[in-house]
């Protein structure tokens, strides 16, 4: 909600005031209130678009659209270490590019085509968004909103390509191609993203995503997040959103812990080696020791398994 709409409906300044002070309303930003349970609904990115609505709130219709993190989100893409307090948006007249009071001003670049989102909010394009975050500087978020662009369906690869030429005089342009050919629509979450850059960085062979584990009659069992078949090896990441995900009625995360370990074990049945990794584990801090023990855990699997399924043959 915001000032102007509170005062439409017969509301003063000072009972906007007492409403804050009663815990009734929440200020989202200067002039921008919510009921504080709805607030309490949402998740981390549904409060940036909400955020995002507000700042596009206080400006002229067609003056602006959401761009770089802010319009991935509004795609729907996964995004990972944005800072969410901070609302990107492009330029749509002559407005200079600045920062100031959580919004990042961004001019009006050319070739950059503007859309509406489907929680109808102006935005680059999802392909242009996406380039946009890759010319950032930072691998792990370049790959994380690459890939998600990609399995989502959101840009196609050619698109990505061809915003390569398009923007390369972008600075951090360099970076963004690199992730174009690195982006695999086979990574569903971000945590899947980052298990894979803790693979580029470990200097592991390229691993087949989403990669299937059959059992003796050939039907599939298990869907890993990465494969390395001609080592007969998988990784996992344990993401908090995958328990959750994987939740049935009636069950709590130890129910799908217990069913994990389950399907690992017939994974390792079917003579496989499992590495398995935290979210924290391929977050930067810990990425290299997780990138040497999973090359290690690749190693024994290649030796044991492979021999044996060579003696089996």
């Amino acid at each position: 909600m915001l000032r102007s709409d509170l005062l439409a409906l017969g509301w003063s300044d000072q009972s906007i005031a007492a409403h804050l002070m009663a815990g009734v309303l929440t200020r989202i930003r200067v002039g921008t209130y919510a009921l504080p349970h709805f607030l309490a609904s949402l998740d981390r990115e549904q409060r940036h678009l909400l955020l995002a609505r507000s700042v596009l709130a206080k400006f002229a219709p067609g003056s602006m659209a959401l761009s770089h993190h802010s319009a991935a989100i509004a795609h729907g893409m996964a995004t990972w270490a944005v800072d969410l307090q901070v609302v990107h948006v492009m330029r749509l007249d002559p407005g200079s590019a600045r920062s100031e009071s959580g919004v990042h001003h961004h001019r009006r670049l050319d070739g950059v085509e503007v859309v509406e989102t489907l929680s109808g909010l102006p935005a680059v394009r999802a392909d242009h968004a996406a380039f946009q975050v890759a010319c950032g500087q930072d691998v792990r978020r370049a790959l994380v909103v690459m890939d998600s662009a990609l399995h989502l369906g959101l840009a196609e690869r050619a698109a990505l390509q061809e915003a390569t030429g398009r923007f390369r005089g972008w600075q951090g342009s360099r970076l963004a191609r690199l992730v174009v050919r690195r982006a695999d629509p086979g990574a569903h979450t971000a945590a899947e993203s980052l298990l894979r850059q803790v693979c580029f960085e470990a200097g592991l062979p390229i691993p087949v995503t989403q990669f299937p584990v059959a059992d003796d009659r050939g039907e599939v069992f298990a869907w890993t997040d990465v494969g390395w078949p001609e080592h007969r090896h998988v990784g996992e990441v344990d993401g908090r959103r995958k328990y959750w995900r994987d939740l049935r009625p009636g069950e709590d995360a130890s129910d799908v812990v217990v069913r994990e370990k389950h399907r690992e074990d017939r994974i390792r049945r079917r003579d496989f080696g499992v590495s398995r990794a935290t979210f924290s584990e391929v977050t930067p801090k810990h990425a290299g020791a997780t990138g040497r023990r999973i090359a290690h855990e690749l190693e024994q699997s290649d030796r044991i398994y492979r021999r044996r399924r060579r003696h089996i043959a």
